[in-house]
């Protein structure tokens, strides 16, 4: 299937593609499926054992990137619909290639999975090994899809030209419990490329993330840039934290526990994939340009910031992060930085003194 959608797959009911699913998969016999237990891999999975049965085998990888819960999340999901369930241990920060955190990490987060995957295949006379890409991941910016070019991996959804909506709705049909649940990425993505990925850095971004869900956030990023935590909220969430200084003070002493010394809210809010944009060109130079960003800031009092690469650290009177928590007074003043060339925006949760 092409990145260009025909006319003719535009206008194909979801029906149609799901037969077009079930006949790929009935043609393949036996698979193991790449499951991560979100949307995409439970639905494929699903999809799968309702074709095949016992002959569709859902394989997890486990490793310090997966999330604290996930797994077993996704095992719950396997149980509930009776899917042969594998769980290999995998060790990407084994490989310097993938723990120096190129800005194609996935190809080598991938070629671990399939690494085993082929393994396994061997083992039960397997010959076709499936992951979850679907329509809507053409032409992204996915190093993981080269490595499942390299290993003869499949990807049958995005085959039958399913989109995620199509996937969601489907997976609400068939009452997949993470049908409605929001995009989640390995822990490994919430560090800038290039810097290195560690045991302690993805124990510290587990730790943080698990604090927010547990507090009730279910759309969020910690993003780790070393002693820095840079959270990403929904515009609503980030509205509540601002405006809120016990919250504020609460996630700070909690995050400093886990080892983070600056803890910030980006206000540009959640973007899934954000660090993907530092890869983007920017004319951002912090040197020249704080001079510039304090003017913009020049009403709200006095500030402490600072440049590191595309990203600005603030540091703002309780008064001024009160003031923020208003959309139509954030907003103008997040554009007027954007333009300075500053893709991450982080304040910092502890005011001025």
């Amino acid at each position: 299937m092409t990145a260009i959608a025909t006319a003719e797959e535009q206008h194909t009911t979801l029906d149609e593609k799901l037969e077009r699913l079930d006949g790929l998969l009935r043609s393949m016999g036996r698979v193991l499926i790449g499951y991560s237990g979100g949307v995409d891999s439970a639905m494929l999975a699903v999809a799968a054992h309702r074709v095949l049965g016992e002959n569709a085998i859902a394989v997890t990888a486990d490793s310090e990137s997966y999330a604290t819960g996930e797994l077993e999340r996704a095992t719950e999901i396997t149980r509930r619909f009776g899917i042969h369930h594998v769980v290999v241990r995998t060790a990407e920060l084994d490989n310097p290639e993938y723990a120096a955190n190129p800005s194609n990490r996935c190809y080598f987060c991938k070629q671990e999975l399939f690494t085993h995957m082929q393994r396994l295949a061997a083992e039960l006379k397997v010959e076709h090994i499936l992951y979850g890409q679907n329509a809507d991941d053409v032409g992204d910016f996915r190093p993981g899809s080269q490595a499942a070019r390299d290993y003869g991996a499949r990807a049958p959804l995005m085959e039958a030209g399913l989109t995620k909506a199509d996937i969601r709705e489907l997976a609400h049909r068939w009452e997949v419990p993470v049908w409605n649940r929001p995009a989640m990425a390995c822990l490994s993505s919430r560090f800038p490329y290039g810097t290195a990925i560690t045991a302690e850095g993805l124990r510290m971004v587990d730790q943080a993330e698990k604090y927010l869900r547990d507090d009730g956030y279910t759309q969020l990023r910690v993003r780790h840039h070393g002693d820095l935590a840079r959270i990403e909220f929904p515009a609503a969430d980030l509205d509540g934290l601002l405006a809120d200084p016990p919250l504020r003070a609460r996630i700070s002493a909690a995050f400093s526990s886990y080892g983070y010394q600056h803890i910030t809210a980006d206000l540009r809010g959640f973007r899934s994939g954000s660090m993907n944009e530092a890869l983007l060109p920017s004319g951002a130079r912090a040197e020249e340009t704080l001079a510039r960003a304090r003017e913009i800031l020049g009403d709200l009092g006095p500030c402490q910031l600072e440049g590191r690469d595309q990203m600005l650290c603030l540091q703002l009177a309780p008064a001024a992060i009160a003031a923020l928590a208003d959309p139509a007074r954030r907003q103008p003043l997040v554009s007027h930085l954007e333009d300075l060339g500053f893709r991450y925006l982080a304040l910092d949760l502890n005011p001025l003194a």
